[in-house]
Formats: structure tokens, C-alpha cells, sequence
């Protein structure tokens, strides 16, 4: 019998894949190990040939449905011999070589389970398995295990942590795995910052009934923190718009299910859309005669929804029963507020209460948006962010082996950094006008920096001297001696879009009309 070696490149990490294999290797009768590293998960088997190609044709076409591979490679390596198979701990030196797992939406077992009265997790607000819950946000260095995530500060109790090592169990190596008694807390404070409440079984009738009082509540989600209140009552989205200096432009909402969305058009790819574990917020048309309060999305014949992506927000929809407005967490124009110590200080210029939670966020996100295109439905993405970001992957795009950073430009400013042929779009990150959103730029690049261990070695920008996002992209080239290319604006909105097509090598040419008024040009 030989010894046999599988590496997998893609999206493995944090979407129960180890498991997976696990599962997998125990079903065939094989003994060997699988583990995570820095590139990707490994797996060492013992098998004949006809069962390691088995093997192999099985992960590929039964992957965990979140997971996405890019590659997988087997070869016969040097003989060994095991007597079981199991998970080893993931090794973590030298360069990564992953794609980071986005943050996914509350599954429906976990769902489940958080109303099942009988479930010892029934109403706990921070549910989560192997197939939802935060990653991207929470993980501070790579391998995605949990040593290396926010969670690595709460200790698992002796169910969860037998949960954690059960094969059989659907949290087997959950990295996000908690419950009551070990997780994560919530508390609850008012405008002079005093404690209303930490008592769980309080929490979520508390925010309701502030909700009902006309009341905004600031709330801590996956991203960062989200501005709430009775998307039915004009005062408090009245006074919303005051607080937050947003006279006119839209606000999201957010529905307890997809059954409340009576007074707008809901197709069957929006149902599955806003269904994913993406979650993101769609556009959808306003219906003749809707009752949806003008002052939600003024002069506007669409509004974007999204459905409760996270426990507790499913827990508070669910006991309040309508829709709320679940806006971003800021000033407008700055960044979306994600620290508790921040939000403690800047948001009651705007909240009325703010409920708080001690799982730490690394990197904070807005919300996804999207929409479809009215005749061929096509889905286009607005805004690309919590449960998209960071990963990109398009197999058919051909990338040079360079370290390459793109800064961006001004407005709705995201980066991109190309690493080991993978890209790496950053989440939205707003408009650069601000001091805070250029701060949370810079910082947003440096993590990037951290996680991957390395630095680029030629970076490209926006031929607009006067951009932040330019003059960030010309500071760091000269402190770090690599060269920087400037770029015209138009002609990089045209080449992306040629990218995520496939056209650059098109054999025929190809026109591009650019609807864009701003950029120095030629």
C-alpha cells in the first residue's frame, strides 16, 4: 500500500473542510492526517492507487458547499505508514498562501436550533457551526483556526468542547463554537452610558420595546455597528436623518423573513439571493401604492433590504415582527464604527441606546449590495463587502506571480492586492474625503500586510495626483524602494471590467463606453 499526498488551494479554511475529509477518509476505511497550513489544507493517506484517485474525485465533487477549490493536487510521496486517521493542529510558518473566507450568514440548522425551546442553545444570540458565523472579521493572523481569531478569548466549556472534538458532530473543529455558558455577552446601555441590562433573557424585549418607543438603538453586528429603528415610524427616521446628517439619501432596511416583503417585487432569484449565506442587501421596486414611508428612500422608486444574517438580529426581528432601519453605524461619510470604546463615545450623538458585545472585531464591514438588472435579471454588485470580501476568484483570469498592490481611487474607495496569482479585493470602504475613512484605509492595507506576511513589490494608482489613496500608494513606494505605475481612471474602470469578463485577450476588439465624470484624464 502506498503513502499518497493531497494539497488543496482555495477557499478550505473556515468552512468545515477538515471535517469534511475526516468524514470522508473514515467512510473509505483510509488512515493518515489532514491539516490547514499557511497554503492551503494537506492531507497524508495510506492507499492503493484506484482508491487515493477515489479519494481524491470524492473531496472534489462532495466539498463542503461553502467551500470553493482553485486547486487540488495528488502524488505518491515517501512511504509511511498510520494507524488512524485524524486532524492534526495547523502549522503556521512561512508565507499564506490562502483566500480569505468571507463572513456567512446564519445558517438554517443554526436557525433552527436558536428557536427550538428544547435546544440548550435555544435564544442564544451568537449561534454558529461549521456552515456560518464570522471569519473574515474576527481572524487576525492565518491558518483560520481559533487561536488566531477574536473567539481565542473565550474558553470553550466542557458540551462545547466535546462538540468541537465529536467527528460526528456539525461543529467539529468550528473555530466560532459557543454557547451560553462560555460565549459571548451582550449588554445594553442608554445615553448616559448606564447599564440598562446584561441579563440575556432581557436583552432582546428591551430593544423591542425601545424600538416600539420610537427609539434608536445602535447594534453591534458582524461588521461593525448598525443604526436601528421602526422602519414604520417617520419621527424616528425623521430624527435619524437629522442626527446623522443624511437629509436625502436612502436607507436599508432590514424584514424578520421574506414574508413581510409584501409591499415590494420579490422575484425567485432575490428570494434566493437574500436566502445565501451572503445575506446582502438587494434592491428591490417599490409596489404602487405601498405603505413605505417616503422618508425611507426619498424620491426613490426601489429600497434595499436584507434579511437578519446573525442570530441575535433573527432573535430581535423575529419579537418585533416588522421591518426595522438597519443603517451603518457612523457619521455621514465616515467610516462604520466597529470598536465599543468608539461607539460608547461618538454614537449616542445619534443613538438613543447602543447594545454592545465582547467578541471583538478585526475588520470591520459594511453591508453587501446588490440588485438585478430589470430585463435579463443579471446580478450586479453595488457594493462589495460583508459575505464577498476579500476573496475574488476567477479561475480564468491570468495573473502574473507578482506582489502587486492597487490603491483605488477616491470615491467608494476598495484596494486590491494580488498575491501568488490570488486576489484579494478589499471590502467597501467609502469615499476618501475623510480623515477617519483614510485612516481605516491605511490600516485595512496594513492588515493585509500582516495576515499575508509580506509586502508588494510594485504597486499601481490612479494618475490623480491628489487622491489619498495616490498619495498613499507613492509614500509607501518610496518607503519601501519598489516601483509604482500611475493609471488613468477610465481606462481602469474599462480594464476591470474586461477582467471579470474574460476579455482581455478578446481577439476581436472591444468597445468600452465609461459613464463616469470624474478622474484626470489624458
Amino acid at each position: 500500500m502506498d503513502t499518497w499526498h493531497i494539497h488543496i488551494e482555495g477557499q478550505v479554511q473556515g468552512v468545515g473542510f477538515r471535517p469534511f475529509v475526516f468524514a470522508l477518509a473514515q467512510a473509505a476505511g483510509l488512515k493518515g492526517w489532514v491539516n490547514n497550513t499557511v497554503d492551503g489544507v494537506h492531507i497524508m493517506f495510506n492507499a492503493e492507487e484506484k482508491e487515493a484517485f477515489a479519494f481524491k474525485k470524492n473531496i472534489t465533487e462532495q466539498a463542503p458547499g461553502l467551500s470553493r477549490i482553485t486547486s487540488i493536487q495528488l502524488r505518491k510521496t515517501q512511504e509511511k505508514f498510520f494507524d488512524n486517521f485524524q486532524i492534526i493542529h495547523s502549522k503556521d510558518e512561512g508565507e499564506p498562501n490562502l483566500l480569505l473566507t468571507p463572513d456567512f450568514a446564519l445558517c438554517e440548522d443554526c436557525r433552527t436550533e436558536l428557536h427550538e425551546k428544547k435546544d440548550r442553545r435555544y435564544a442564544y444570540p451568537f449561534i454558529t457551526c461549521t456552515n456560518c458565523g464570522p471569519r473574515y472579521s474576527i481572524v487576525h493572523r492565518l491558518p483560520y483556526d481559533r487561536a488566531n481569531t477574536k473567539m481565542d478569548t473565550f474558553k470553550m466549556c466542557p458540551i462545547c468542547l466535546m462538540e468541537y472534538n465529536n467527528p460526528l458532530d456539525r461543529r467539529y473543529y468550528s473555530q466560532t463554537n459557543s454557547c451560553a455558558d462560555c460565549g459571548i455577552e451582550l449588554v445594553l446601555f442608554d445615553s448616559t452610558k448606564k447599564v440598562v441590562t446584561n441579563r440575556p433573557e432581557e436583552i432582546i424585549d428591551e430593544v423591542v420595546r425601545r424600538w416600539e418607543a420610537g427609539k434608536i438603538v445602535a447594534i453591534k453586528g458582524i461588521g461593525g455597528y448598525l443604526l436601528t429603528c421602526d422602519a414604520g415610524n417617520e419621527g424616528a427616521i425623521l430624527e435619524l436623518r437629522k442626527r446623522k446628517h443624511r437629509p436625502s439619501k436612502p436607507f436599508a432596511l432590514m424584514a424578520p423573513d421574506i414574508e413581510s416583503l409584501e409591499e415590494v417585487r420579490v422575484e425567485a432569484e432575490v428570494v434566493q439571493e437574500m436566502q445565501s449565506p451572503v445575506s446582502p442587501i438587494v434592491l428591490l421596486e417599490i409596489k404602487d401604492g405601498a405603505k413605505i414611508s417616503e422618508t425611507i428612500a426619498p424620491g426613490l422608486q426601489q429600497v434595499g433590504i436584507m434579511l437578519p444574517y446573525t442570530p441575535l438580529y433573527d432573535l430581535l426581528l423575529k419579537k418585533f415582527g416588522k421591518l426595522i432601519v438597519a443603517t451603518s453605524g457612523n457619521v455621514s461619510n465616515a467610516p462604520i464604527v466597529f470598536q465599543d470604546e468608539k461607539a460608547l463615545d461618538e454614537l449616542f450623538a445619534i443613538a438613543d441606546y447602543i447594545l454592545i458585545n465582547n467578541r471583538e472585531i478585526v475588520v470591520p464591514q459594511d453591508d453587501s449590495v446588490i440588485k438585478y438588472s430589470f430585463f435579463k435579471k443579471q446580478k450586479i454588485i453595488l457594493r462589495r463587502s460583508r459575505g464577498l470580501a476579500p476573496t475574488y476568484i476567477n479561475a480564468e483570469l491570468d495573473l502574473p506571480p507578482l506582489r502587486i498592490l492597487a490603491t483605488g481611487a477616491m470615491l467608494k474607495s476598495t484596494f486590491c492586492y494580488l498575491l501568488q496569482k490570488n486576489s484579494y479585493i478589499s471590502q467597501y470602504l467609502g469615499d476618501l474625503e475623510s480623515f477617519d475613512t483614510q485612516q481605516n484605509y491605511v490600516q485595512t492595507v496594513e492588515h493585509f500586510f500582516k495576515i499575508f506576511n509580506n509586502q508588494p513589490e510594485i504597486i499601481l494608482c490612479d494618475k490623480h495626483p491628489a487622491y489619498p489613496s495616490t498619495i498613499y500608494g507613492k509614500k509607501l513606494s518610496h518607503k519601501l524602494n519598489i516601483p509604482i505605475k500611475s493609471i488613468q481612471h477610465h481606462i481602469a474602470h474599462f480594464a476591470a471590467v474586461l477582467g471579470e469578463n474574460n476579455l482581455i485577450h478578446a481577439e476581436v476588439p472591444v468597445l468600452g463606453v465609461v459613464w463616469d465624470g470624474t478622474g484626470l484624464g489624458d
